[in-house]
C-alpha cells in the first residue's frame, strides 16, 4: 500500500504533461532502449499537480510518447509547496583551460565568492569557477532563457574540442574540484519555479540539466507494464491502483545511492508483498 508519506500515483493521458526542458538524443535512445527492453516503467514520472509540468523524467515521457503510450504514470506534488524546491546543475569541466568563444560577452576575472554572488543576483549570466581564480560571464542585458541557451552553446563547443563535462549538484561539484578531479565549474543562474512553469506553459523549453527539483519523498521500484500504458487513463488507473494496493514501501533515507543513482529525498521502493 501506498505510504501516507507519499504523493498520489496515479495513470493521466500522456499529451497533458507538459515538459519544461529539452531532450538529449543520446539520452533519449538509452531510456526508450531500456523500456523496451524491459517492457515495464520502473518508476513514475514525477510532476506539478496542477499544470502537469514535469519536474523530472523528461526522457521517460518523450520515450513512452515515441512508443505510442495512450497513458502514463505520474507522481502529483504541489509545485507551489514550500516542499518542493528547485535548484541547479553545475557542469563540471575536465579541461586544464578554458578558452571562450569570440562573442559579444564581456569576461571579467573574480574570486569565487564574487562570481557566485554575480551569479545569484543574475548580475552575470555564467560564472566558470577553477581552481586557481574565477571568470564571470556578463552580457548587455541579462535574460534566463539567454543564459542558458549561452550554457548550452559553450558546453557543446567545450564538447566539440575533447572537453570532458559532467553534471552535479552544487555541494559535489566544488567537493570534487577540491579533490582536483576536475579543472572548471561552469555554474549558471538558478531557473525560478514561476520561470519553469512559463517554460512548460509556453513551450519555449530550456535545455536538458536546467533545473534540478527538490522533493520530500519519491516513490520508486513500481514495475507498471508498458502494454497497460497502451491505453487511455480510465482503463490503466484501476490497474495501477491495485497494483500499488498489493505492494510494500521500504523506505531508504536521504542521500542514499539506490541502483547508482543519489537521491536528495526520501526514497520509497516498491516491494511485493507476501501472499
Amino acid at each position: 500500500m501506498l505510504s501516507s508519506c507519499l504523493p498520489p500515483v496515479t495513470a493521466v493521458a500522456i499529451g497533458e504533461l507538459r515538459p519544461h526542458e529539452e531532450y538529449d538524443r543520446k539520452i533519449l535512445y538509452e531510456v526508450a532502449l531500456s523500456l523496451q527492453t524491459e517492457r515495464m516503467v520502473r518508476d513514475p514520472i514525477i510532476v506539478d499537480a496542477s499544470s502537469l509540468m514535469i519536474l523530472d523524467g523528461t526522457h521517460r515521457y518523450w520515450a513512452l510518447r515515441r512508443m505510442g503510450c495512450l497513458s502514463v504514470p505520474v507522481a502529483m506534488y504541489d509545485y507551489a509547496s514550500s516542499s518542493v524546491g528547485i535548484a541547479r546543475w553545475n557542469r563540471c569541466i575536465a579541461s586544464p583551460a578554458i578558452f571562450l568563444p569570440n562573442r559579444k560577452i564581456r569576461v571579467e576575472h573574480s574570486n569565487t565568492s564574487e562570481a557566485l554572488a554575480a551569479v545569484m543576483e543574475r548580475r552575470a549570466s555564467l560564472a566558470l569557477i577553477g581552481a586557481s581564480g574565477s571568470q564571470l560571464v556578463i552580457e548587455e542585458v541579462f535574460e534566463i532563457h539567454r543564459a542558458y541557451s549561452l550554457l548550452s552553446e559553450l558546453e557543446t563547443e567545450l564538447r566539440a574540442k575533447g572537453c570532458g563535462i559532467s553534471y552535479a549538484t552544487e555541494e559535489d561539484s566544488f567537493m570534487r574540484l577540491r579533490r582536483g578531479e576536475f579543472s572548471w565549474i561552469m555554474v549558471p543562474p538558478a531557473i525560478k519555479k514561476e520561470e519553469a512553469l512559463e517554460a512548460a506553459l509556453s513551450g519555449r523549453l530550456f535545455p536538458i540539466k536546467s533545473t534540478r527539483h527538490i522533493i520530500p519523498s519519491r516513490p520508486i521500484n513500481l514495475r507498471i507494464p508498458i502494454e497497460w500504458l497502451m491505453e487511455a487513463p480510465a482503463a490503466v488507473d484501476p490497474k495501477l491502483q491495485d497494483l500499488l494496493s498489493r505492494l510494500s514501501f521500504r523506505r531508504v533515507g536521504a542521500g542514499a545511492m539506490v541502483d547508482g543513482r543519489r537521491y536528495e529525498e526520501e526514497v520509497y521502493i516498491g516491494e511485493t508483498s507476501n501472499p
